[in-house]
């Protein structure tokens, strides 16, 4: 029997309600020269039985389920369905969303096409109804590898890893920091730094479920792991010749990296005494000269904004709060 062409990575854990519908949207392929590896994540609830009753009851895709020994994380388990895998190129889905039929067609085309050692494709961020809330876009062209990091460092391309085809012997060979939130980013510049080519297509092939329950929109004190991506991230572009290195990164860490940490805190703890710490946490990595970069940076609300920060969190508590929920 020949190897397939992808392997769908799908960390499984407390997706109980979502992962039947999951997994029924990559089994609706055009396209069925893929894998599924899907690796229980010590789930709670009935999420391994449901995702091995729908893939035992079908034989157009070939499938594997794993359960850990214990609950380790996204980027863990991402890594260990990597590791079971014997696909030519890598997918990661995430269990509570879903994908269009036509996903493995147009990537496995576009690699195979170019070469390409990884495929970047476009997104719709959606509510559980259906309803857009805002489209994650994707260029038509072919990038190197270090021209993508720049991208990501440049906030002109998104870090997600879900929307990314990346060739398996890359993505197995990068560090995938365990234990910590926004480890895309970590992964995604890694692999794509590691890439000679970059296969970049408008296609919206992905629908990324944006939930009241999900790590995305409920308050999460450890946002400040941020802090210690973006601290990884410096030390590994640090080798890549990347154009303009110094804003570059000083966009990621600090317009998006202090920007995240802070508006989050604010808008999404419920009281100011739980925002407190990580606002005071910020304002006192924050610098003047940080604040007039910003300005410079033809960011001159983002620069007020976080000025206010400087003064006192309670203020900058206060006025994004005011503001948010206009």
């Amino acid at each position: 029997m020949s190897m397939p062409k992808v392997s769908v990575l799908l960390p499984i854990y407390n997706v109980e309600p979502y992962v039947e519908a999951c997994l029924k949207s990559l089994l609706s392929q055009t396209c069925t020269d893929f894998e599924i590896i899907a690796v229980d994540d010590c789930s709670p609830d009935r999420s391994r039985e449901i995702a091995a009753r729908v893939l035992g009851s079908q034989n157009k895709v070939a499938w594997k389920l794993v359960t850990n020994e214990r609950n380790q994380g996204l980027a863990e388990t991402r890594r260990i369905a990597a590791m079971e895998a014997t696909g030519d190129y890598v997918l990661c889905v995430d269990s509570d969303d879903y994908v269009h039929p036509s996903l493995m067609e147009r990537v496995i085309e576009e690699a195979t096409e170019h070469d390409a050692d990884v495929v970047i494709f476009a997104a719709t961020n959606v509510n559980p109804d259906g309803t857009v809330n805002y489209q994650i876009e994707s260029d038509d062209k072919v990038i190197s590898g270090v021209e993508a990091v720049e991208g990501i460092m440049d906030l002109s391309l998104q870090a997600y890893c879900w929307n990314k085809l990346v060739r398996r012997s890359i993505f197995v060979g990068v560090h995938h920091p365990s234990g910590l939130i926004y480890e895309d980013i970590c992964v995604s510049v890694q692999t794509l730094g590691r890439s000679k080519k970059v296969r970049l297509i408008p296609d919206r092939l992905y629908f990324y479920v944006l939930r009241d329950c999900g790590i995305s929109t409920r308050f999460n004190p450890r946002i400040v792991d941020l802090f210690t991506i973006m601290e990884l991230v410096e030390k590994t572009t640090a080798s890549l010749p990347i154009k303009n290195r110094e804003l570059r990164l000083f966009r990621l860490k600090y317009i998006y990296g202090f920007r995240t940490v802070a508006f989050q805190a604010a808008m999404r703890a419920p009281t100011y005494r739980l925002a407190s710490p990580i606002l005071q946490t910020v304002a006192e990595r924050l610098h003047p000269q940080h604040l007039y970069r910003m300005y410079a940076d033809s960011r001159p609300k983002l620069s007020f904004v976080m000025c206010l920060l400087k003064i006192h969190p309670r203020i900058f508590y206060s006025f994004v709060r005011r503001f948010s929920e206009r």
